[in-house]
């Protein structure tokens, strides 16, 4: 079989389109970079758009900020006053604070700057009202305050020993001793005023409650320092009440049966 060489026409007709399908102009650049059916360009334009609308978000209601009521200043002073007495017999004096006062208390915390002046102030005047309140009582029960603090009638016992561990806490914040001596001048009045004991001096008196109450604040300030247990706590206040019926044993083997020696000018 032989085979015919092409002529010129046919050479010719190698370069002209034929009817079948035609490569596209860009083959040598589509064969330089193939394209990538997982690229980000190429995969966002196959995308059709989704007809699908997002539903519009809901607005959150905010919860409405109660608004604390105006109060006069004797309201705001009681109130302020009632909650700090009853948040120092339940809390050490150092963890009431003037956030937990006046929202206890539903008021501005800038009150007590404006009505007392200062937190201990505020503290002084809460503990002293609560503690005198009952201290200067005259319910004519013909039980002695005394016996009424060491049975703890009407919790005046927690009451005592709060009075006392605010105080300590005062003075360790620089409140000067002065500020008490008023009010415990007047507790101490009344025990001097329920000493029955006729044998018994002026001076000896004095010193036994002295002696007692000296005591009591140990008790109230050191009991947890000293790792008191509840029997040994008991005992300290049997003691205490047991103190004026040593009057007579005492004043006469240490002299307080004469009067104190005068302070010479």
């Amino acid at each position: 079989m032989s085979v015919r060489p092409l002529d010129s026409t046919a050479l010719a007709g190698l370069g002209k389109p034929s009817g079948g399908p035609q490569p596209c102009h860009h083959d040598g650049f589509l064969a330089r970079r193939p394209f990538r059916a997982n690229s980000g360009r190429g995969y966002t334009r196959a995308m059709a758009p989704s007809s699908k609308k997002s539903a519009p978000r809901t607005p959150v209601a905010r919860r409405p900020v109660a608004k604390k009521p105006r109060l006069s200043q004797a309201e705001a002073t009681v109130k302020m006053l009632h909650v700090t007495s009853t948040l120092l017999l339940e809390l050490p004096p150092e963890k009431v604070t003037v956030q937990r006062i006046c929202q206890a208390a539903g008021v501005h915390t800038d009150y007590v700057v404006r009505y007392f002046g200062s937190r201990e102030e505020l503290m002084i005047q809460a503990i002293e009202a609560a503690f005198l309140g009952v201290v200067l009582r005259n319910d004519g029960d013909g039980d002695s305050r005394i016996h009424d603090t060491l049975s703890n009638s009407a919790g005046l016992l927690e009451k005592a020993h709060a009075r006392f561990r605010t105080i300590a806490y005062l003075l360790g914040c620089g409140v000067d001793p002065e500020r008490f001596k008023s009010s415990q001048k007047i507790v101490l009045g009344h025990l001097l005023a329920e000493a029955k004991n006729l044998n018994a001096s002026e001076r000896t008196k004095i010193n036994l409650i002295l002696i007692g109450t000296l005591l009591f604040q140990g008790l109230a300030i050191f009991g947890e320092v000293n790792d008191l247990s509840d029997q040994q706590r008991i005992d300290v206040l049997s003691y205490i009440g047991y103190l004026p019926q040593t009057s007579d044993s005492v004043q006469r083997d240490l002299g307080w049966d004469k009067p104190s020696p005068k302070k010479r000018k």
